[in-house]
């Protein structure tokens, strides 16, 4: 798996945390690129952070992002976390 980030960008935050937790159970490649980097072929504007899985398919939605990352961890998932994720999208990073 390859993760793109970039300095600056909200959502590569908790990303990189989330990462962090799946630490031992897969292969996870870090890459900083420029904000303005397009690495998903198929997206027409660029977009930060992206999880490239594996199987060539992207994750480009931080909270999807971070479920799966809890999901590779072992990390039930349950309502806290999902409050948390919508919290972080909804309020943090709209400001």
């Amino acid at each position: 798996m390859r993760l793109f980030v970039s300095e600056g960008v909200p959502g590569c935050l908790p990303v990189l945390a989330a990462a962090g937790r799946a630490r031992g159970r897969a292969e996870v490649l870090i890459s900083t690129v420029g904000p303005e980097d397009c690495v998903v072929p198929f997206l027409t504007r660029p977009k930060v952070p992206v999880l490239q899985l594996d199987s060539g398919n992207y994750l480009f939605s931080t909270n999807a992002i971070c479920r799966y990352f809890f999901l590779l961890s072992g990390w039930e998932q349950d309502d806290l976390t999902n409050q948390w994720l919508e919290w972080e999208a909804t309020q943090l990073q709209r400001s």
